[in-house]
């Protein structure tokens, strides 16, 4: 009654990836070297094997300004995802000698896990066979992990279906009590009419989701599960098929199942992200998040599956999302898209993402922040401040009166919520501007003897400004729940305004006519924007108690479509 197990040399031995390094240059339009590929020899590779490099060619490449760990990880096709299925499904095939169907059965029952199903089998084969479906408790089934042993005639038929055989022909169905004409059996046995049979997997299809591939036999305490065979002779609601058919998929359920895979939660995209070691780190309870960028280049948070929030935690920020959905803090000041000049109050809408703002009135030409309305003249050098909340300038209406505590609370959470709005749509006006880049660039061209790689420098300058901004929005969700009193708050908050300062510095700088641009103080601008952004993300590392040295290069890899991805940084 058991199943013979074969003594398997390939279990337990290290997988290994063979491939070359491929390198890109910080300009995205850098050709990758055509003779560098990925070939995998197996899927699996060890939480700190990462990535070896096998003499590939590589270029010089610049990383941006984030704070990288050692984990890697890994995009892959939907393709390659099958692929990989199957080749667990192979093994496990010739390490239990049972059919690809009872394979798939079993590694889908124990999440893929290889460990813990060959452990579980050595130690009582009959009972993983029960809990995955696969044979009843009492052992009375014509069992379908068939050995194909030497005593062995034929595997047994799993299903029967369509006209009645001698030995349904007397039998009654136990759903519905009445003699049919047709009936429909797995390898327990127990036979039920084709229309009884066909209603019991339409519900468990419209009720279970995904569960609805574990479906089993309708007798009572009967542990065998439903074939696919069966599903597909009986189900002929195209919907409902449909999904019984997403749930049966081997890929979606090989990445679904994994905590080391993760599908791309771009719209469009098929892919997936593999990476042990941030699933590792997530089960060990890290506070941190781990940024992960898909081939299609969507960057996501791998624990959480939203847009990659550093440096505020996943639990900062579903705690932002929430309380950002309260009408009673936010609704009405959504709707303020323009603000009045401090001088004279003349309506201004902002169109760019630059925070110095000088008013167009001819008789006022005033110039101030955005984002406090100071004047612009103390948003310099060691006089900014802008990013720093003062609870005591707000204790104070302008009548004098003293303010209560949940006018104050609703005050300090406005300050935060409206700097974060404020990066947040100058990082959408600034990409809505790279195409003016480009314009820029073909401009500066024609000035005098530059060529196109002369004004890459711009480029290169708008994507350290895009990662600046993005950074500085979730500085603002890591602000808000940092304790109030406490040393780190301080130092964040000068490295905060220094990165806030240059990125304004740097965003001016770019907003300028091309006649106007210097190339030498572009280029130092957007350095000195990377290093506070470097500056930054090594504080929190810090204070997460997880210190990493930034990344001074990074791999790139590609999947089946020659897509580049990076490597995995901390959120």
């Amino acid at each position: 009654s058991t199943l013979p197990l074969r003594a398997n040399a390939k279990r337990g031995s290290s997988a290994r990836v063979s491939r070359q390094v491929c390198a890109s240059q910080h300009n995205p339009s850098a050709e990758m070297d055509s003779g560098s590929e990925m070939e995998y020899e197996e899927e699996d590779y060890g939480e700190s094997d990462g990535y070896n490099s096998e003499g590939g060619a590589s270029d010089a490449f610049e990383a941006p300004p984030v704070v990288a760990v050692e984990a890697t990880f890994r995009v892959l096709t939907p393709e390659q995802c099958l692929e990989r299925a199957n080749a667990k499904v192979a093994e496990v095939v010739e390490l239990l000698c049972c059919d690809t169907q009872v394979a798939a059965l079993l590694l889908r029952r124990y999440r893929w896990d290889m460990d813990k199903l060959t452990d579980a089998y050595m130690a009582d084969p009959d009972a993983v066979a029960v809990k995955a479906g696969a044979r009843t408790a009492d052992g009375s089934d014509r069992s379908i992990l068939w050995t194909g042993g030497p005593s062995a005639s034929a595997p047994p038929q799993a299903l029967v279906v369509g006209v009645p055989t001698p030995s349904l022909r007397a039998q009654t169905c136990a759903i519905c009590y009445e003699s049919k004409t047709s009936y429909s059996a797995l390898a327990c046995g127990h036979p039920f009419c084709n229309d009884c049979y066909a209603d019991f997997l339409g519900h468990k299809i419209a009720d279970e989701g995904h569960e609805c591939f574990f479906a089993r036999c309708p007798e009572p305490k009967c542990s065998m599960v439903v074939t696919p065979a069966l599903v597909r002779s009986l189900v002929t609601d195209a919907d409902k098929l449909r999904r019984y058919e997403n749930a049966a998929n081997l890929a979606r359920s090989f990445v679904d199942d994994q905590p080391s895979l993760k599908w791309c939660p771009a719209p469009d995209c098929a892919k997936a992200v593999q990476s042990r070691a941030a699933s590792a780190a997530v089960a060990a309870g890290s506070k941190r998040g781990f940024s992960v960028k898909c081939s299609c280049s969507h960057r996501f948070c791998f624990s959480c599956l939203h847009e990659d929030h550093a440096p505020a935690s996943c639990t900062d920020l579903s705690a932002w999302t929430v309380k950002c959905r309260d009408d009673s803090e936010t609704y009405n000041w959504l709707v303020a898209n323009t603000k009045a000049c401090p001088k004279c109050q003349t309506s201004i809408e902002k169109n760019g993402g630059c925070n110095h703002m000088t008013c167009k009135n001819t008789s006022c030409k005033y110039e101030f922040c955005w984002v406090c309305c100071g004047p612009w003249k103390d948003h310099s050098g060691s006089y900014y401040n802008c990013n720093k909340y003062d609870p005591d300038k707000d204790k104070q209406s302008p009548d004098g009166k003293k303010k209560d505590s949940s006018r104050q609370a609703l005050e300090r959470y406005l300050h935060y919520y409206t700097r974060y709005t404020n990066h947040d749509k100058s990082l959408k006006l600034e990409t809505d501007n790279r195409k003016k880049m480009e314009q820029k660039i073909r401009d500066m061209e024609q000035l005098g003897d530059n060529t196109w790689m002369d004004c890459q420098y711009l480029s290169e300058a708008n994507e350290a400004l895009h990662n600046c901004r993005y950074t500085l929005k979730f500085t603002y969700v890591y602000a808000f729940y940092l304790p109030r009193e406490e040393t780190h708050r301080q130092n964040f908050e000068m490295q905060q305004a220094e990165l806030e300062n240059q990125t304004e510095k740097l965003s001016e700088m770019l907003e300028r006519k091309v006649e106007d641009i210097d190339r030498m103080e572009v280029v130092h601008c957007y350095k000195m924007a990377e290093k506070r952004q470097v500056n930054l993300m090594e504080l929190v590392a810090a204070h997460y108690g997880e210190i990493e040295t930034p990344a001074a290069s990074r791999e790139v890899s590609r999947d089946a479509g020659g897509s580049s991805s990076d490597p995995i940084v901390v959120a």
